[in-house]
């Protein structure tokens, strides 16, 4: 039997460079303190110290968007898998989480009720998801829209939820009859973004388009309340008099709430609105828009609006007077100005593309009507800037001055190329600012090297010595940069006519060589020039070849013969280095070559394409020994791995694969980066591998022990795609029909697939031992009835049921064929009647009877059984309930005892004591003051 040949796993050993993804959100906790998505992760952020100061991981999927409770207690994480993970952040262990599945796509937006008890999911699948946090469960799935859900808000009642999706309608939903009772359809594009204004009076919608429409809620419930007050009538007839178009008329349909649009307000800021951020006092709102532009709007309340109405009919009328008009102007022609309400003061002009914003809670008194507010603004060029706003109320005058930022923590913009030390201690990354020096062990910043001159960064490489770095741009100059003092020491301008592509150094380490896109490939050695009176290194021009068409990568044998260059025109040609005499053509691909290598046995060359291929090539006849469809996208990457000949390639799609070149088999995908990966390196002995992505994080791959065995990884694969085929297949329910508007909440997942077997297991375990009870009544037990130490064997079914995850346990009993029903529904029975876990067992109970009703009510045999469940389970649930008020009636006697004794209330109104200590902080800064 011949010898196997053993491959090491390289898994994620950390990432770098990626502050905040441009895709996600900012979220503010405290005044220093804030929270963004990062890739897969959610980073915490001291801004006045400019360090990250805690981090939450464990998904290997992007978060699309993030969410905190009103009390900034619970953290909703979502996940563009259609997973949301909710975080409780007084718990120590970030390992405990709950996970609701109930997407197939990307979650969009997240919404908490205003008690924290009930979440709301939108995502790109256009469903609706309501979920309740106390019982770690879906309630239902609300489908509607048409399109993509961009926004959701609850009432602050909580029974209430408004959604906005792409598909241009906002829509209300009734939580207790699972329906959607009102849709606005005024608007004529995508919808992405909305607010409730003054106690949900007012509803402020941002599409695509450059107004804001401003809409009046009358919640007729409410009004019901207030006309024991004798001011609804009054406020009904103002709001049917402002109904003028077809449009507004259908509000009338609803019992619930009347809807009047009252005018639009326009928008400085060109393209779609992003986000409305509303302030923690309902004072103003910042409207991100698509361009580099903040509209900041400010909210009038009643008086204010009074005064702004008077002052406009004053006006009004004195105009009229001039003009000799005797019309009559009236209040109500007036009122019609949606600005009396709210109106533009002013806008914040970022340095690049702000994605979202978010206020502190903080507010600052600075005068009698001037306050400071405090923001943090997302950026999509990878930073966080905190940003104080003083608004004059008084003069309508706003100011705005810099924080904080984290530009120091990473790149502005993609990382396009790496170079890795020869000690192995440190690498570099360059993206269009600047390039960075990067620490490998403990992924710091040890350097960072900028010149105004320098921009553009698409190579880089490590001096001999590792105490120099060389930069090469888009515009074909070329920099040395010294580490030790961060000075540009020279700039050679127009090294290339064009673009500088890549720059390698050559084997005998004196020198370096480039490739541009001015058709050719140039030599560069290295040498000590005399500065005053100390020596410094200098780059000298010495052989240049020249190539057919614009060089695309370049690549060096390590015996110092061959020189491999890959061109535009879908080739790569070989010279000779010591004449550049040609040697061979490798063609083959359809697409230009993209990157190029060769390996350390000077034996093989490999090159990527845009055509999607990686090629393998022999040396010695320039023969193809294998062409891979290596990736779904342009290839971007290629490299050989020291030691073997294994290659590493790179590309668009986001993956990044090994090879074995010589046996031509797959042996591992890395596949964390969730956008085109922009560059490749390693360190010299080839245990690390790093890799830049458009994702903006730079990731370090390290070596471990754990072999590859290629059939596993192959066999996981295909359960991978099984298991994506099973999840994708429906439930049905016979003799029930799809209700469009709301359905179960959660999706079929793997974990609750894997519940569904546990619970049948469990199921046939049970009838499996009775018969065996019955044969011998001293068989041993199954080995799980041990480990459960269940009283009996209806309790090991409950027992069971139990552990399964109460997210999924709907849609997990769901897929339970109905041949068990009848089991579950008698183990349920004999638990509630036991009194064992009496809560959890009509839970279950009831959903089963539920789904299966059609199947259940002509099983004639089960009459008996339903019959003595029902009076089982209301004296069973009676009985809960009375253990539960002795229990709490006893809890409250030993309160008082305990109070009455020590004469100190064990558990004070928080609110209450907030205020002493606020109204306490005042007197003491009015004394000091004084």
């Amino acid at each position: 039997m011949g010898l196997t040949k053993q491959y090491l796993r390289y898994t994620h050993d950390g990432t770098c460079n990626v502050v905040a993804s441009s895709s996600g959100t900012v979220a503010a906790i405290t005044d220093n303190i804030c929270a963004v998505s990062a890739c897969e992760n959610v980073h915490f952020y001291n801004m006045r110290k400019g360090e990250k100061v805690d981090e939450i991981r464990g998904s290997n999927k992007c978060v699309s968007t993030i969410k905190f409770s009103g009390n900034r207690r619970f953290l909703a994480v979502g996940y563009v898998d259609g997973t949301t993970r909710l975080y409780d952040r007084k718990s120590d262990d970030r390992s405990m989480y709950l996970t609701f599945s109930g997407h197939r796509t990307g979650v969009n937006c997240i919404a908490f009720s205003k008690d924290g008890l009930t979440l709301a999911t939108g995502g790109k699948d256009s469903a609706v998801v309501i979920w309740d946090i106390v019982n770690e469960s879906g309630l239902f799935r609300l489908n509607g829209h048409k399109n993509s859900v961009t926004h959701l808000q609850f009432t602050l009642d909580g029974r209430f939820l408004i959604s906005s999706s792409k598909d241009s309608y906002v829509k209300f939903w009734s939580l207790d009859s699972r329906s959607c009772f009102f849709t606005i359809t005024d608007c004529h594009s995508e919808v992405y973004t909305f607010s409730l204004l003054k106690n949900d009076t007012f509803l402020l919608v941002g599409s695509a388009e450059l107004e804001l429409r401003v809409f009046e809620l009358n919640w007729l419930e409410k009004k019901e309340m207030d006309d024991e007050d004798n001011n609804s009538t009054k406020k009904l007839k103002a709001s049917d008099n402002s109904v003028e178009y077809t449009e507004d008329t259908q509000a009338n349909v609803s019992n619930i709430v009347r809807c009047v649009k009252k005018g639009q307000i326009l928008r400085r800021s060109k393209g779609r609105t992003l986000q409305l951020a509303v302030s923690r006092d309902e004072k103003l709102i910042a409207c991100v828009g698509s361009l580099h532009c903040v509209d900041i709007f400010r909210i009038y309340d009643d008086d204010e609006s009074q005064k702004r109405l008077m002052k406009k009919l004053r006006k009004a009328r004195k105009k009229s007077t001039e003009s000799g008009d005797v019309g009559a102007i009236s209040e109500t022609d007036i009122a019609k100005d949606v600005t009396i309400l709210i109106s533009r003061i002013g806008e914040y002009k970022p340095n690049g593309k702000v994605k979202w914003i978010d206020f502190s809670s903080g507010v600052k008194q600075c005068g009698d009507e001037i306050l400071q507010y405090q923001l943090y603004i997302l950026y999509a060029e990878n930073t966080v800037l905190s940003e104080t706003m003083l608004v004059d109320f008084k003069s309508n005058e706003v100011q705005f001055a810099d924080l904080a930022d984290l530009n120091q923590l990473g790149h502005r913009t993609d990382v396009r190329c790496l170079a890795v030390a020869e000690s192995g201690f440190s690498f570099v990354s360059g993206s269009a600012e600047s390039a960075i020096v990067w620490n490998l062990h403990s992924l710091k910043i040890s350097h960072t090297l900028e010149d105004e001159q320098m921009a553009d960064i698409t190579a880089s490489l490590f001096v001999t010595g590792d105490k120099h770095i060389i930069l090469a741009t888009k515009e074909g100059d070329i920099f040395l940069f010294e580490l030790a003092t961060n000075e540009m020491l020279e700039i050679v301008k127009k090294a290339h006519d064009g673009a500088v592509w890549q720059l390698i150094p050559t084997p005998d380490k004196r020198g370096f060589v480039s490739c541009g896109n001015d058709k050719t490939v140039r030599y560069w050695n290295y040498e000590l020039v005399s500065e005053g009176t100390r020596k410094r290194l200098s780059v000298k021009p010495c052989r240049v070849l020249e190539v057919p068409d614009e060089a695309l990568c370049v690549a060096a044998s390590n015996d110092s013969r061959f020189l491999a260059v890959g061109l535009l025109d879908n080739t790569a040609c070989v010279h000779f280095v010591d004449t550049f005499k040609f040697f061979v053509s490798l063609y083959g691909h359809s697409l230009p070559v993209t990157a190029i290598h060769i390996s350390y046995d000077n034996k093989l060359v490999a090159t990527g394409s845009a055509d999607k291929s990686v090629k393998i090539w022999g040396l010695d006849f320039g023969d193809c020994h294998k062409s891979f469809h290596a990736h779904d996208d342009i290839v971007t990457c290629v490299l050989f791995s020291p030691e073997e000949n294994l290659l590493w390639s790179a590309g668009k799609d986001g993956l990044i694969k090994q090879w074995d070149a010589v046996k031509f088999e797959r042996i591992q995908v890395l596949n964390l980066h969730s956008a085109e990966i922009r560059a490749l390196a390693q360190t010299t002995n080839g245990k690390c591998v790093i890799s830049s992505s458009h994702d903006k994080s730079i990731r370090l791959w390290e070596l471990t022990e754990e072999i590859i065995v290629l059939q596993e990884e192959e066999a996981m694969e295909r359960e991978k795609e099984y298991e994506k085929r099973l999840i994708q297949l429906n439930d049905v329910v016979p003799g029930e029909e799809k209700i469009n508007e709301a359905e179960i909440a959660v999706q079929k997942t793997i974990a609750s697939i894997k519940s569904t077997e546990d619970i049948i297991e469990a199921l046939e375990i049970m009838r499996n031992e009775k018969i065996a009870m019955l044969d011998d009544p001293k068989h041993e037990k199954h080995p799980l009835l041990s480990y459960f130490e269940s009283a009996s064997l209806d309790h090991f079914v409950l027992d069971v049921i139990q552990r399964v995850p109460s997210s999924h346990l709907e849609k997990s009993l769901l897929m339970v064929p109905f041949g068990f029903v009848p089991d579950i529904i008698r183990a349920l029975g004999v638990c509630i009647g036991k009194g064992y876990k009496a809560e959890l067992a009509t839970r279950v109970l009831i959903f089963i009877v539920k789904i299966h009703h059609n199947y259940l009510i002509t099983q004639t045999d089960l009459i008996t059984l339903f019959d003595d469940l029902c009076r089982k389970v209301p004296r069973g649930l009676d009985d809960l309930r009375d253990i539960c008020g002795f229990n709490l009636a006893a809890l409250k006697l030993f309160q008082k005892e305990v109070e009455e004794e020590s004469e100190v209330k064990m558990f004070a109104d928080f609110s209450e004591l907030g205020k002493k200590t606020k109204k306490k902080s005042r007197k003491t800064v009015t004394k000091v003051f004084a």
